[in-house]
């Protein structure tokens, strides 16, 4: 009996080891839940966050599969592109419409601001971020920095966190994504600053934003003077002309010439006068 109860235990030890194993196994094996099972509304479409942080205390993969904070990145004005890189339809004419717009405007990446592309499918890895990128650094008319446009991948719950944080509403179709084409621009402290479409993005409107999202950094005479003339719409989620502000600009500088006018014109009276006062009492001595 001794004999038979030393054997016992341990089989029976043996047995749960291999359960809990088959267990690790089985959660190992189990698919990675997507990630709008961890946000909290599916409804398809942009909440808008102007003046709110984005979470950027959060943990992606680079291209090259290294995992990367998102503060780290986030040094300069930065334009967030929210995207999955195996889409059908909206995804790649969105990150070619960036790139295009890239090329033509005059800031420079790297310098002026920063672009990073997230792909909130947890199906996407490293290798698809890197062929997207090269193929859209490739694709720009001018040559950028590499670390300049970023392109990350990560887990469900980085990814929940990080579309909740901005607004950015997207669910799960027929094994599909349906979700907004709109691209986000970030303070250098990571404000939400402004939201544009980014299907059709005009150069100047781009530029604007960029120049909004870097908070107070000093800008030329043109530059204000553009941003005067243009206005965000919160609603339409693009620039406007602002055609009161433009009228009301040239009604002052012409009340400030005339006014300039009168002074001037004043001044050469005063002056012509005093000769001919001179010239009288000249006489009557």
């Amino acid at each position: 009996m001794p004999f038979q109860g030393r054997r016992t235990a341990p089989s029976r030890s043996s047995a749960r080891r291999r359960i809990a194993g088959l267990l690790l196994a089985a959660l190992a094996l189990s698919p990675t839940l997507p990630a709008q099972e961890y946000a909290r509304d599916t409804t398809v479409g942009i909440e808008p966050k102007l003046g709110e942080t984005a979470p950027l205390d959060l943990i992606f993969n680079d291209e090259q599969g290294r995992p990367v904070a998102l503060r780290s990145l986030v040094t300069r004005p930065t334009i967030l592109c929210l995207v999955y890189f195996r889409c059908p339809s909206i995804c790649k004419p969105l990150l070619q419409e960036v790139a295009r717009t890239v090329g033509e405007i005059d800031l420079e990446p790297g310098i002026d601001y920063n672009l990073i592309t997230v792909s909130f499918d947890t199906e996407d890895k490293p290798d698809a971020a890197l062929a997207n990128k090269e193929l859209l650094l490739a694709s720009i008319g001018k040559k950028i920095p590499p670390e300049s446009w970023r392109f990350l991948t990560g887990e469900a719950e980085s990814i929940a966190r990080l579309t909740d944080g901005v607004g950015y509403r997207f669910r799960l179709e027929r094994g599909f994504f349906n979700h907004p084409s709109e691209i986000i621009f970030l303070s250098p402290t990571g404000k939400i600053v402004r939201y544009l479409p980014g299907l059709k993005i005009l150069p100047s409107h781009m530029r604007l934003a960029i120049l909004d999202a870097a908070e107070g950094r000093p800008r030329s005479f043109l530059q204000r003077l553009e941003s005067l003339c243009y206005g965000y719409d919160t609603e339409a989620k693009t620039y406007v002309l602002k055609v009161n502000r433009i009228i009301l600009g040239i009604t002052l500088f012409g009340l400030g010439l005339f006014l300039l006018y009168l002074l001037l014109s004043g001044k050469r009276g005063g002056k012509a006068e005093r000769p001919s006062e001179t010239s009288r009492s000249g006489e009557n001595g």
